[in-house]
């Protein structure tokens, strides 16, 4: 067998024949130089490098929109807001209307044109969008009561929120009073009492009310609710002015606001029925007197359910300056009734009260209070009778007949009118020894507790022993003519500050107004003023602390204020140059500093010619 060779042919290996002719021999061998090896590498070819396989390009992720600015769009005004000019209903137009309350339009032209239309078509785009936005922020915006509670009337609803940010509306509320440069804690109170729910808003805000808060806000410690699907809007810059703009009413009305027991389905009924819805937002607008003002809706309401033709008369019972006066004016305002105050101090004899009788002279002209009870007949209206205890005998016996079955004869005509639907209300002081004592006994339980039925209760004691003192300084067919014994108490530290700082935003309101130099009743020499209240809870709980007495109320914190306005008009007046019309603003910063109150004042003056900048001036008092 032969050898195998390596699949090579057989020819290579045949020896070859001697004539065949392989060209010269080569010359014989010489030695040669040695040479170094080389090394000779061939250059290979690369191969081309892999291709990847195809992976799809990742699209950019798209840029955060930025954040919302809280300051809408301005919607052109249309030449004239007229109904009408499309076919029938759908002639509507929300845009229109926007833009004719974004470009004060007068009352009177925006309720001519909704009350063009259907109802139904009105709710059905009053709650859509314009640009974006909700109809009702444009409302809100404004922050005209009026017009706000137009939209409500019509259908508007007050929990709207703004869908690209989630801002609700209750928060742009707050904050619009930066683009307003004007206080709009009004229109916070307007929506609360209108069924805005104040949960929208991180509690930390605004519980406890009497607090300060930080520049930036409250720490990431105390949101334990921020995460609540109804605050994703409440960013950090949210967050920063939210506080920067929050003012310490704002905050009492909100946590008063959560605190509140909400109005029933049927309570909302009854007042729809008998168009007095608006009476459901008292407990809303009062500082302080939550049980006296609860304890009265509950009598309008139970009055309106079951008329009946003896009248409502309610005792206003409490020290002066706790807010009796001011719960008959908002019972009066959010009602649209009238309201007649009479001052029963400058009284002795009914026929001063009611005007002579006939034949004496004066018969024909009657008396203020004669006047408007035959203005008003068969009408709802109040009347207030301020400092009954200054009253006479001669008086109440005068007052029997009307208390009793609405019937009242006018002096003038000797006309029987009807009053039964006139609300009496009987305002004294004379049983505050009843009060203070019960509040000295109970003091924890009302003025430090949430228990609300617990203060119900004590509220109803306290009525039973108000009655009982009146029954002992009055007779007897006079309270036995009352309604109810609605008592006021005495302030709490918190409800006390928050007074201050009423009065506080009457004052900065005041001297905002623009200096007027015209000599007569429209000159204003302090005016463009900002006031600001850096530490509001702070610098109103020393202002209260150093004024309050039990016995004056809300009228000795009116003394505290007029310590603020006295060192604004000091440092006004020390600044170096003459008051002069069209000036800037200048802001007026008051604050606390170890328990003292300290003020400064500055301006931002206009340029100078050659490019240089005048500072402020600061003042400290």
């Amino acid at each position: 067998m032969q050898p195998r060779r390596n699949n090579v042919p057989e020819e290579a290996f045949q020896v070859p024949e001697a004539d065949q002719d392989f060209g010269p021999s080569p010359p014989p061998y010489e030695a040669s130089p040695a040479v170094e090896p080389e090394l000779i590498i061939e250059p290979r070819e690369i191969p081309p490098p892999l291709e990847p396989a195809y992976v799809p390009a990742e699209e950019p992720e798209p840029e955060p929109e930025p954040e919302w600015n809280f300051i809408l769009p301005e919607i052109p005004p249309p030449p004239t807001l007229t109904p009408g000019l499309g076919e029938g209903q759908a002639g509507f137009n929300l845009a229109d209307l926007i833009g004719a309350i974004q470009h004060a339009a007068l009352p009177q032209i925006i309720q001519h044109y909704l009350g063009y239309y259907d109802k139904s078509t009105i709710k059905r785009h009053l709650n859509d969008t314009v640009e974006g936005f909700p109809a009702f922020f444009y409302a809100v915006a404004t922050n005209n009561e009026w017009i706000i509670r137009t939209f409500i009337a019509w259908g508007a609803d007050v929990k709207c929120i703004h869908e690209a940010s989630k801002v609700p509306l209750l928060a742009f509320a707050i904050m619009n009073s930066e683009t307003l440069q004007a206080d709009t804690t009004p229109t916070v109170a307007t929506l609360l009492s209108l069924g805005a729910v104040p949960q929208v808003i991180p509690s930390a805000f605004y519980t406890p009310f009497c607090k300060d808060l930080p520049d930036n806000g409250p720490t990431d410690a105390e949101l334990s609710d921020i995460t609540d699907e109804n605050k994703t809007w409440c960013t950090p810059a949210a967050r920063e002015k939210l506080a920067r703009t929050m003012n310490l009413t704002q905050r009492y009305y909100l946590e008063r606001a959560a605190k509140t027991k909400k109005p029933s389905i049927r309570h909302r009924q009854i007042a729809l029925r008998r168009n007095a819805e608006a009476l459901l937002g008292i407990p809303y607008f009062l500082i302080g007197q939550t049980m006296a003002a609860n304890r009265l809706l509950q009598k309008l309401l139970s009055h309106l359910i079951v008329p009946s033709q003896r009248p409502l008369v309610l005792v206003f019972a409490g020290p002066s300056g706790h807010g009796k006066t001011e719960l008959a004016r908002r019972l009066g305002h959010l009602l649209s009734l009238e309201l007649e105050v009479v001052d029963c101090t400058i009284f002795n004899r009914e026929s001063e009260l009611f005007g002579p009788r006939h034949p004496y002279a004066g018969a024909d002209r009657g008396s203020p209070l004669n006047n408007f009870l035959a203005r008003n007949v068969g009408q709802r209206c109040i009347v207030f009778l301020d400092e009954f205890e200054k009253t006479t005998s001669d008086i109440h016996q005068a007052l029997l007949l009307p208390f009793d079955n609405g019937e009242y004869q006018d002096r003038r005509h000797l006309t029987t009118i009807d009053c039964s639907k006139t609300i009496w209300i009987l305002a004294t002081n004379a049983l505050d020894p009843t009060i203070q004592d019960f509040c000295t006994q109970h003091q924890n339980a009302i003025f430090h507790n949430d228990d609300q039925p617990e203060k119900m209760r004590l509220m109803k004691t306290l009525s039973k022993e108000l009655k009982e003192d009146f029954l002992s300084k009055f007779d007897s067919p006079i309270t036995g003519r009352i309604s109810a014994f609605l008592p006021f108490l005495p302030f709490s530290p918190g409800e006390q500050a928050v007074v201050v700082h009423k009065y506080l935003l009457e004052l900065g309101q005041k001297v905002r107004s623009p200096v007027n130099l015209s000599p007569g009743p429209d000159e204003h020499l302090l005016g463009n003023v900002k006031l600001r209240i850096r530490r509001d809870a702070s610098v109103c709980r020393v202002l209260a602390e150093e004024e309050y007495h039990q016995e004056l109320g809300a009228r000795s914190l009116i003394t505290a204020v007029k310590t603020i306005e006295d060192m604004l008009v000091e440092v006004y007046l020390d600044m170096e140059q003459e008051i002069q019309e069209g000036e800037g603003m200048v802001e007026f910063v008051v604050d606390v500093n170890g328990g003292e109150i300290v003020a400064n004042i500055k301006r931002e003056e206009a340029r100078r010619d050659d490019g240089g900048v005048v500072s402020g001036v600061g003042v400290v008092a």
